[in-house]
Formats: C-alpha cells, structure tokens, sequence
C-alpha cells in the first residue's frame, strides 16, 4: 500500500494520535464484519443459535431437574430431545433460506453452571445484547442460568464479535428485556431478571450507540402462577413492522403502553393462553413478516388482518421446555441476530 494513504501521515514524524475517528467507521477494518444489531425489525445477515444436544439431558442434571420442576419451569414435564432437534433444524432451515448465516454457539459437552451441572437457559442466545459495534454480556438474574454468560462470550470471541461491556457488580441485566422500537428508541424490562443497577450499568453504552431514549418498562413479573418470575419483556411484548406491535397489556406498566400509544404505535393485543405460547415472543424477518409459533390462532388472524405475513412453525417443544417461564422460549429467545439492518 501507499504508506500516503496511513490517516494523518506525515514523513519523517512520528504517527498522531486518531481520536476524531469514531469506532464504528473502523469496525469492518478492524473486526473484520460491520457487527451490530439495533433493531428487531431489519434484515438479519447472521445470527446465533444453540442447537439442543444430549449435554442437557445428562442423567445426573435431568434427575435434578425433575426433582424441581417449578424452579428449572418444567410444570409440563421434561421435553424431548428428539422432537426439540427437529423443531431446531426445522426453524434453522427457515433461517438459511432467508439468506442468514447461521452459526451455532458450538456449546462444549462438559458445559456447567455456576451453581447448578447444567446452565440453564443457555440455548436462549438472545440475552446477549448487540448494539451497533458489538455486544454486552449479561450478568444474569437466577442463580440456575448464572454461568450461560462465558459460553456466550467465548463463542463472540471466537466469531470475531468485539465485546463492548460485561455487566458486573450486583447489576443483572438479560437481553430478553430488551425491545427496539427503532435503532435510538429501546425498551428495557424491570423484573426479577434485570434490576435497575443493571440498567444504570448499560445505559451509557446505549447512549454511546447512538440511542436517544431508554425506557424502562416496569413489569408484572406475578400477573398469574403460569407466568411465574422468569418474565421478559419479550414474553409480553413484540415489534412486529414499524408501527406495530404484539402485546399482551396486563403484562407491562400503563405508562409504558400510554408511551406506545404516543408514539403511534398500533398495539395488537395477546390472548393470555397465546402469551403461554409464545405469540408475544416472535420473530420478525424483516418488517411486517414474522415466524410465529404454531397454535396461537387468535394472534395469526389478528396480524394478518394488519397486513402482517405469518410463517407459522411447530415449537411445541420448545415451549414446553420453558414450561412455566412466561410462555416458554419462543423464536426471539431462541437467537441472537449479530448483524440486522437497522429500521
């Protein structure tokens, strides 16, 4: 190369200090990938995902498990594997003919918690946090999914995904309490799952990404037995095109939905029995056509007369694997878009 062409050059001097570049102009020259994910709505060019695997269905962990069915949300009884893969391989196969690289966590088979054999909630790659440049490791809410966040990490590393913050202290913050509206306008859950240490952590990271607005969205996490603490934002709410949105309102502060409502946001609203099922946890492929989980017809109908196409997929498993969690891991607890298109 034509060292004229090194930013502020000069020969026979010593090389200046770059501190006018911003980091994002360089992120491709550096971390090889214009990494980022500002958005639930845009075009997803790659995406995380976590196959299911025998490393979960250890007899000594899976005998633990059914020993505390109301801790690890297994009310509905212990899922099976065979049917999990296949509903994996199946969305996956969607994924891919959307054009999106696919890469899986890869998890090692001797994969622990930090408090129990197993972390659980490890395939739910979506409590990682993708701004635009990179990603903030969770510090994680209950004990029985602590030790999800080195996998994560590791597997970032590894991908060449630059990690811009990991939340420490008492802060406890997951990605499944995060929402888009738009690339500077977040919603971040309060629950039992994100406390507002972990909120004052990461809102300057927020800030620096160019986010103008972060509101909290105090949730419900006791609405009803079923939906037990483990609530997300995303058990509750999604966007679904621009000005639209999944909701289920019992589920989230009044406040917050007068907020939408200000924001000429349309509210479709959730059936309690379709929010078990994953309805409010769906993914947009881009804006106005969403993968949606099977048996949630009140939802489907509602969407498409808004103009919404539906790609509906088998995930019974999957939900019942969440069991009493607040309607299981659906499809944007499922993945962790790593490059999106912002809207």
């Amino acid at each position: 190369m034509d060292v004229k062409e090194i930013p502020l050059y000069e020969a026979g001097r010593p090389p200046r200090a770059l501190w006018d570049v911003d980091y994002n102009s360089e992120l491709e020259l550096v971390w090889g990938r214009r990494w980022g994910a500002q958005s639930d709505l845009g075009r997803i060019e790659m995406i995380l995902v976590s196959r299911p695997d025998e490393s979960e269905f250890r007899p000594q962990y899976l005998e633990f498990r059914k020993q505390n069915p109301q801790f690890f949300f297994l009310e509905r009884g212990i899922p099976n594997l065979h049917k999990l893969q296949k509903e994996h391989d199946q969305f996956v196969a969607l994924l891919q003919e959307e054009g999106m690289e696919v890469v899986d966590l890869n998890l090692p088979p001797d994969a622990k918690g930090a408090y129990v054999p197993f972390p659980a909630g490890i395939r739910g790659t979506r409590d990682l946090v993708i701004l635009n440049g990179g990603a903030i490791i969770p510090r994680l809410g209950v004990a029985n999914k602590r030790g999800c966040e080195i996998y994560w990490a590791r597997r970032l590393l590894e991908l060449g995904c630059p990690i811009l913050y990991t939340v420490h202290g008492t802060g406890c913050f997951e990605g499944g309490n995060v929402s888009w509206i738009d690339s500077k306008h977040v919603l971040v859950g309060i629950s039992v799952r994100t406390n507002p240490e972990g909120l004052r952590q990461v809102e300057p990271i927020f800030k620096m990404n160019g986010v103008e607005d972060v509101h909290p969205v105090y949730l419900s996490s006791y609405i009803e037995k079923s939906l037990g603490y483990q609530h997300h934002l995303d058990v509750v709410f999604g966007m679904v095109d621009r000005d639209l949105a999944v909701v289920y309102p019992p589920g989230i502060d009044w406040v917050t939905l007068e907020y939408l409502r200000q924001r000429k946001m349309r509210l479709i609203e959730v059936p309690y029995e379709e929010v078990l099922r994953a309805a409010c946890n769906l993914l947009a492929l881009e804006p106005g056509r969403v993968v949606l989980s099977g048996g949630n017809p009140q939802t489907a109908a509602a969407l498409r007369r808004e103009g919404v196409e539906v790609v509906e997929l088998e995930w019974d498993e999957h939900i019942k694997n969440g069991g009493s969690a607040g309607g299981g891991p659906g499809f944007v607890c499922a993945t962790a878009p790593l490059i999106r298109e912002a809207v």
